[in-house]
């Protein structure tokens, strides 16, 4: 199974600004100084500076002089995500290096706003694996008794498109996963936009195996306003030999278009992204966690599955099976950071209980070796989303409906989901106010 390292989220967020109309509002004077300071360091979402970056320790500080009595909702809200992407930039481990157990657990705590310390997710991953891994088996029950759920799997995975038509396949998907959000009323597209999918041209370094997303901001929008999203998919090459070809089709099953086209387009990043952009709150508009957007790309699997996208219950269980790569992702991420796992183990792990192939395995430990702390945000973020929706479906009653919920929590912005949360409940407790 291809690794998703390589599925970069192109949040070139100055290049598109808010509607006419949205231009931020100046706010507190101190806070939009550290929002600025915050936004100077540059990287994804932040405006490139040839300045030195300011020093995290002294903004954060700054942060917290200020009186949150002085502040606004939103504002208190902006300064504790600020306060999260500061102390992400002071916890990040030294090259090559593991973080350990105090910074990872300060990492889960005061960045991702989790309520667990390491030694408390590792148990909760451990248990959400195996909750997965009896869904998964339960599901195979009924579709053939049989077989085991790796069986069935394995037998999904070698129902494949046509191998020089893959970038048309895709598209399909795309355009069916497009007319089922519209029909299902899952939630609003709030600018013009279109997504298509393209063949992926090779760069310097390493290239994912997959392809990558890139969002609507990559590019200037068309003439008549139109954002355009984009998902570069690597096309089948005959020159490769044997193994190869082999390797690749069973990485671009039916299955695995069906379950990543809602993560990657509608209703996932796609979408996320042109809400972003619109955010009338600078921050939010240039800044994003993973702990968020990838989050909302996996609950968007789980969620066009709920409402009747998979074809069969036999792409159910591979929707299952990749989930089980998310859940995986969190064992041996907080795992190899704190000296629980090894990366040989994490690699055992991902072939022998998720049913990956081994260089597939290899790449994706090494990406998370890499970037520690980033891909627990796919199945922390879901679980987190599940149980909010789940505290406002209770919160609406009757009034409940998916499209209402996508849209609140799409509009306040990409944040930890702890913020997330308080601002969705602000939202529903009381009537949108004049914020300044």
């Amino acid at each position: 199974m291809a690794t998703r390292a390589g599925v970069v989220l192109l949040l070139a967020l100055a290049s598109v600004g808010p509607t006419a109309g949205q231009q931020p509002a100046a706010g507190h004077p101190g806070l939009e100084a550290v929002i600025d300071a915050v936004l100077a360091r540059g990287g994804r979402g932040g405006a490139t500076t040839a300045a030195p970056a300011p020093n995290p320790t002294d903004v954060l500080a700054r942060l917290r002089a200020i009186d949150p009595k002085e502040l606004s909702f939103d504002e208190q809200i902006d300064r504790r995500f600020a306060e999260t992407i500061l102390i992400g930039r002071l916890v990040a481990a030294p090259a090559g290096k593991p973080m350990g157990e105090a910074a990872y657990s300060r990492m889960l705590r005061e960045q991702h706003l989790l309520p667990y310390d390491a030694a408390g997710l590792w148990t909760y991953a451990q248990s959400q694996f195996g909750a997965t891994v009896r869904e998964l088996e339960a599901l195979a029950r009924t579709i053939d008794p049989k077989k085991t759920w790796r069986q069935i799997a394995d037998e999904v995975k070698q129902d494949q498109p046509e191998p020089l038509k893959m970038i048309e396949a895709h598209q399909e998907i795309v355009d069916k996963a497009r007319a089922h959000l519209l029909a299902k009323e899952l939630m609003t597209l709030p600018v013009r936009e279109t997504c298509t999918v393209v063949r992926r041209v090779p760069t310097a370094g390493t290239n994912p195996y997959y392809g990558n997303f890139s969002g609507a901001t990559a590019r200037p929008p068309a003439e008549d306003g139109t954002l355009r999203g984009e998902w570069h998919i690597n096309p089948f090459d005959p020159a490769w030999d044997a193994v190869r070809q082999r390797d690749y089709l069973t990485e671009h099953d039916w299955g695995v278009i069906y379950v990543t086209a809602p993560h990657e387009t509608y209703g996932g990043h796609h979408v996320q992204i042109l809400y972003q952009v619109q955010n009338p709150r600078r921050l939010r508009q240039r800044q994003s966690t993973s702990m968020f957007s990838e989050g909302w790309g996996l609950y968007n699997e789980q969620v066009f599955q709920e409402t009747g996208f998979l074809p069969n219950e036999r792409l159910h269980l591979r929707q299952l099976q990749l989930r089980l790569w998310r859940n995986a992702r969190v064992i041996y991420d907080v795992g190899m950071q704190t000296g629980r796992m090894t990366r040989d183990e994490a690699i055992t792990l991902m072939t022998d209980r998720v049913g990956f192939l081994r260089w597939a395995a290899e790449a994706e430990v090494d990406s998370a070796l890499a970037r520690p702390g980033y891909f627990i945000g796919y199945f922390m973020g879901m679980s987190e989303i599940l149980k909010m929706r789940e505290e406002f479906k209770q919160r609406r009653g009757s009034a409940f409906t998916l499209k209402d919920f996508h849209d609140r929590l799409l509009r306040i912005g990409s944040m930890p989901p702890a913020l997330m949360r308080e601002a969705l409940m602000h939202s529903v407790a009381a009537p949108a106010t004049q914020e300044r």
